[in-house]
């Protein structure tokens, strides 16, 4: 990227030390292939049934491992169990996290789909549910007016000490500058970079962190990445979280963003071809399940409702397409195992009277 006085609309950037320039190096271009080849195999199964497994899967991911990074208790069966409850209220630190992060992963979700890049306002709204009664209320939601550090939550090390918050404001108003300077980057190369700027800057007391991943979600997004929202990076970056506050230190050491985005591509590529694998395993298995055991399960199912509709069968054998469960349908219709009422939107079904 040619200067042509872009340095000098940087100011606040430049003083704090924090490197901005995108710097494409060989190494993340070749993440980029790795993501790219993933990505017809994936287009291809998102067509099918699988999309809702994965996209479930997907989140469980990455509410689980964000908070890990942070220091969060909670695996991926506990965060399954926690959010699949009933709603409720609940002291435990840990749970209160996974429930904010899961209304703050919805709220991103929306952001996505806007035509224009998300306020600095929208940031702050999403730090404000991250941090949810977890932290002063003079501190929530809003840019930070106390000085902080970046550091490692398992170590408990310092990796460095952060602007200070007078400088805040004009950093953030810098970097929302940057962002629409650089709306026809690459996507991914935009985003993780972003993610970089934003961490060193730490704009919040708390949070952070899993503001600036959700954020990163939302501009891949936004992008046109619509891989990413069924990759879950978040939980390569656990694997390797002290590569994750080294990348940090090395951008900052070396005045370049590119340790941090060839940390972020590498990532998300081994995330990609890891979810890729897991879809492929799915879909062959889904093949495998005979007729005769589709309808058994269709049946045990009907015992134990009233009546249900299509979508519950789509639910319940996520693994097979679709117009294959409607034939599945039609043949127990036809053999009278099941009976049918309503018109066709509403159909509903039910087990055949002995």
């Amino acid at each position: 990227m040619a200067d042509n006085g872009f340095m000098s609309q940087y100011p606040a950037l430049k003083q704090a030390k924090i490197p901005f320039k995108i710097k494409l190096t060989d190494k993340f271009v070749q993440s980029l292939m790795r993501i790219a080849e993933c990505k017809p195999f994936l287009d291809e199964v998102l067509t099918t049934p699988l999309e809702v497994q994965l996209h479930r899967q997907a989140q469980i991911k990455a509410i689980t491992y964000s908070n890990q990074i942070e220091g969060n208790r909670l695996d991926e069966k506990a965060v399954t169990t926690l959010i699949g409850a009933t709603p409720t209220k609940t002291k435990d630190k840990d749970e209160k996290e996974i429930l904010n992060y899961q209304n703050a992963l919805s709220y991103a979700e929306t952001l996505s789909k806007e035509n224009k890049i998300p306020s600095i306002r929208d940031f702050c709204d999403l730090q404000k549910l991250v941090t949810a009664d977890l932290i002063q209320k003079n501190q929530h939601g809003r840019l930070r007016t106390i000085p902080v550090s970046i550091v490692n939550d398992t170590t408990g090390t310092e990796i460095e000490k952060c602007p200070d918050p007078s400088q805040v404001p004009f950093l953030m108003e810098e970097l929302w500058n940057w962002l629409k300077e650089n709306e026809d980057t690459n996507p991914f190369a935009r985003a993780f970079a972003f993610h970089y700027l934003a961490v060193a800057i730490h704009p919040f007391a708390d949070g952070n962190g899993r503001t600036v991943r959700l954020f990163q979600q939302v501009l891949l997004l936004q992008g046109g990445e619509s891989i990413a929202r069924y990759v879950p990076s978040e939980t390569i970056v656990m694997r390797n979280r002290n590569h994750y506050y080294a990348a940090i230190r090395q951008c900052k050491a070396l005045q370049s963003t590119h340790p941090m985005m060839e940390f972020m591509a590498a990532c998300f590529a081994t995330a990609a071809k890891e979810v890729a694998e897991e879809a492929q395993s799915l879909f062959e298995k889904s093949k495998k399940v005979s007729p005769e055991a589709r309808a058994k399960q269709i049946l045990k199912f009907a015992k134990t409702q009233d009546h249900f509709q299509m979508k519950d069968i789509v639910e319940l054998l996520a693994d097979t397409p679709r117009r294959t469960l409607e034939r599945d349908i039609e043949d127990l219709v036809k053999g009278k195992k099941l009976k049918v009422s309503g018109e066709k939107k509403g159909r509903r079904y039910s087990l055949m009277p002995k």
